[in-house]
């Protein structure tokens, strides 16, 4: 009988604790009555549970005699252990409930890496993120020409305000959305990256989308972690963004495996491939925002020549054309050493990059200084003593693209990068090809195509002071930027030499007075890190020229030196 009794004093308990929650709010005399009726009931079923031990005892002393039949349960008691029990139930189905929605809210962080809303099962994560630059640029000695840099010799520019959507869903499926307030005046750089990656396996991967085509390695860096403020000459030479299609993959070396590493770059496997088609946007070119290449054909314009005879004036149409073949890229990238226990050499890497395209009458993107960002190979200043126009034409006034890139285009890429410790190197070199047409100034719609091969390279230095890791994807300060706790922060110093050369065949169609045959680039600069998302750069440039300058062809002379200093307040997370 004890445990009835267990169970009906369980019972009262229960209720008397549920009572007391639902009178919380009634008058203490309603209270009082209610848990002395309880009392009561307790104190008789006490009674009742000695009456039934004596029972046991007479029976266990009395073996032979008749068992008394077990009295019946009170009524009331019984009644009690049902709504116990139907309780009891109702907490434990709340109890599920409550379980599995707790275990449907996502997670959320914000710290460093930005700010991240991840699924419970891990399987779908969201982040936002974002970077803001801020550039100062003085120019030494000379200011810019106005017409080839009209933001003059001292400006202070916002050169980036992005915001970024990345993450993933199923695992698998990878995105990144990336828009620019900064560049509202050019739409083709609203949109830098919206693209997709399907990333199921590290040996094979499709990203389709906007982003940066796989051939120029600094070009490939991200934006936040390079060591300077404008990439080097190289990268003029290479697309920025285009539209593309792409399969990529990394292995790993024998015995490790592989990372699945989603986007156009991978660091982290020891051999890594990208092969894509992309729209074809040409040197330095970006794709605008809604798929259209931002130099993807020669737009219709109209000249004017004057017949001093008859006195009249006689309009020629020039009609429009587009490029429409496709640019075929790719790219193979080895780091031999890793995990070789040799740790000097274990951030070494090498590779090979290339495209081929046939553009019909694309438009050839200008050519800047680097830091300075002023025109120094201007495709709309055709050579006019080299390449006259036809007889009783003049030069078209208002359409901006005479030269046009109209046949085969190719380019060859090597390039490599060693990081040890503090220490940091890279270097790239390209030579690209294009077929230069000049048909919109002469009556042959073939004629004066020119083939001209651009070379450029560059060799960049770095070293981290402050003894932090120098890596490819930028410098970690091992203590943030806090003066009065005795911490500085991190700083890096770093070094550039960059050169272009320029296909004297170019000038064949290209005025010398306008464009230069070759510029010559010194850098050297600083960058503090305040913290992992904050830096101050310092940047000092001499650019020096040959041609660009002088009264016309027959009397080129030399661009001045170009001698610019520059800082940048970047904040990236």
């Amino acid at each position: 009988m004890k445990p009835l009794h267990r169970t009906a004093l369980a019972s009262v308990i229960n209720l008397i604790l549920l009572g007391m929650t639902d009178v919380q709010a009634a008058d203490s005399q309603a209270l009082e009555k209610r848990i002395k009726e309880l009392e009561s009931r307790l104190a008789k079923m006490d009674q009742l549970e000695r009456r039934l031990e004596k029972l046991d005892q007479l029976n266990a002393i009395n073996s032979s005699a008749p068992i008394l039949a077990k009295p019946t349960v009170a009524p009331e008691v019984e009644k009690l252990t049902k709504k116990v029990n139907t309780l009891e139930r109702k907490l434990e189905v709340q109890d599920e409930v409550t379980t599995g929605a707790l275990g449907k809210i996502p997670n959320f962080e914000a710290g460093s890496d930005g700010f991240k809303v991840t699924s419970t099962d891990k399987k779908h994560q969201l982040r936002i993120g974002g970077t803001v630059q801020t550039d100062y640029k003085t120019f030494l000695d000379n200011a810019a020409p106005a017409a080839t840099n009209p933001a003059g010799p001292n400006s202070v520019s916002l050169r980036q305000a992005r915001m970024t959507l990345d993450g993933y869903v199923y695992n698998d499926l990878y995105f990144k959305i990336m828009t620019d307030f900064a560049q509202t005046s050019n739409t083709s750089n609203l949109l830098p990256d919206a693209y997709l990656d399907y990333n199921y396996h590290p040996a094979a991967s499709l990203l389709v989308g906007k982003f940066k085509p796989s051939i120029s390695l600094e070009r490939l860096q991200g934006d936040a972690d390079t060591a300077f403020l404008e990439r080097g000459f190289p990268t003029n030479l290479a697309p920025n963004r285009d539209l593309s299609i792409q399969v990529h993959g990394g292995f790993g070396l024998p015995g490790y495996k592989a990372e699945r590493n989603p986007g156009p770059i991978d660091t982290k496997n020891a051999f890594t491939y990208q092969v894509g088609i992309s729209e074809g946007t040409g040197d330095a070119g970006n794709a605008f925002g809604n798929g259209v290449p931002s130099n993807n054909s020669v737009t219709a314009s109209n000249s004017t020549t004057y017949d001093p005879v008859k006195n009249t004036y006689t309009t020629t149409v020039t009609p429009a054309s587009s490029a429409n073949d496709k640019e075929f890229d790719g790219r193979i990238f080895a780091q031999p050493f890793q995990h070789s226990g040799y740790a000097w050499l274990e951030g070494f890497g090498l590779g090979l990059a290339g495209s081929y395209s046939n553009p019909n009458h694309q438009k050839i993107n200008q050519q800047t200084s680097l830091i300075g960002q002023s025109t120094i190979i201007d495709y709309t200043a055709a050579n006019s003593s080299v390449n006259p126009p036809a007889v009783g034409t003049a030069f078209p006034t208002t359409n901006k693209s005479i030269i046009t890139a109209n046949g085969n285009s190719y380019r060859i890429y090597p390039q490599a990068f060693w990081y040890s410790g503090p220490f940091g190197v890279m270097g790239e070199y390209v030579e690209s090809t294009q077929t230069l047409n000049a048909s919109a100034l002469s009556n042959s719609s073939k004629g004066n195509n020119v083939s001209q091969t651009n070379k450029a390279s560059q060799v960049q230095i770095s070293y981290v002071v402050t003894g932090e890791d120098n890596t490819f994807g930028g410098v970690k300060p091992m203590r943030s930027f806090d003066p009065f706790k005795g911490s500085w922060g991190a700083l890096q110093l770093v070094g550039r030499w960059s050169e272009l050369d320029v296909d004297q065949s170019t000038f064949k169609m290209l005025d010398p007075t306008k464009s230069i045959s070759k510029a010559t680039a010194f850098t050297a600069g600083a960058n503090w890190f305040l913290n992992k998302n904050a830096l101050l750069r310092f940047d000092y440039e001499d650019v020096s020229f040959l041609g660009g300058a002088g009264k016309d062809a027959a009397h080129v002379t030399n661009r001045p030196t170009e001698r610019i200093f520059a800082t940048r307040f970047q904040l990236a997370f």
